[in-house]
C-alpha cells in the first residue's frame, strides 16, 4: 500500500526566464549546478524542497513528454542545418536522462535513475516502475516526477513508500500539505 510522504508542484510559464528558475533553485539548494537546461532547472526545482524528507536509498523516477526543447532544437539545428559538431552543453543535456542525473546527485540519491516519455497514464506507470524496486526491496522508498511543459510548465513531484493503484498526482497527494511554488 502507497503512503504518500511529501509532494511538491511547481508552476511556471514561457515568461519565467532560465535566470529566474535558477534563482528559484538557489532557495533549495545551496549551490546549482552549471550548464544545465530548462528541463533539468525544473526537475530540481520540484524536487530540492523534499530533500529533508529523502533517504539516500531512493529510487529516481522521472517523465516528460518531451526533452528539454531549447536544448535539443539548438543541437539539431547545429548538427543538421549548419553541419556542425555539438555543443558539449548540448550534447550532454540532449540525453535525456541528464535530468534524473542531477536530481540524483543533488539529492545524493544511491538507488535505480530511471527515465520515461510520459503518456497519458504516467503516473500509474512511474508508479509500476518503481512498485517493482519497492516490493523486490531495493530501496525503500521512490521519488516519481513529472514535467509538463508546453507554453505553461508545471513539474510535479510526489515521494512515496510503498505500491498504489492510484492513476494521477491528486490521488496520491490526497491527504497531504502539497508545497506549490508559483514562479
Amino acid at each position: 500500500m502507497s503512503h504518500t510522504i511529501a509532494a511538491c508542484s511547481v508552476r511556471g510559464d514561457l515568461e519565467n526566464t532560465d535566470k529566474d528558475l535558477k534563482a528559484a533553485l538557489i532557495n533549495w539548494l545551496p549551490s546549482a549546478p552549471r550548464r544545465i537546461d530548462r528541463l533539468i532547472l525544473q526537475a530540481l526545482l520540484c524536487t530540492a524542497p523534499l530533500k529533508a524528507k529523502i533517504r539516500r536509498d531512493c529510487g529516481l523516477y522521472l517523465a516528460s513528454r518531451h526533452p528539454a526543447r531549447g536544448t535539443m532544437g539548438s543541437l539539431l539545428d547545429s548538427v543538421c542545418v549548419h553541419q556542425l559538431q555539438p555543443k558539449p552543453f548540448e550534447f550532454v543535456n540532449s540525453v535525456s536522462n541528464a535530468a534524473g542525473f542531477h536530481v540524483a546527485a543533488q539529492l545524493e540519491l544511491e538507488g535505480p535513475n530511471l527515465f520515461i516519455g510520459a503518456g497519458p497514464h504516467v503516473w500509474k506507470h512511474l508508479q509500476a516502475l518503481a512498485g517493482l524496486d519497492l516490493a523486490d526491496g531495493l530501496i525503500g522508498q521512490a521519488l516519481l516526477v513529472l514535467i509538463d511543459e508546453d507554453q505553461a510548465f508545471e513539474a510535479q513531484a510526489v515521494l512515496i513508500e510503498g505500491s498504489s493503484q492510484t492513476t494521477d498526482f491528486a490521488g496520491l497527494t490526497a491527504g497531504i500539505d502539497v508545497l506549490q511554488l508559483q514562479l
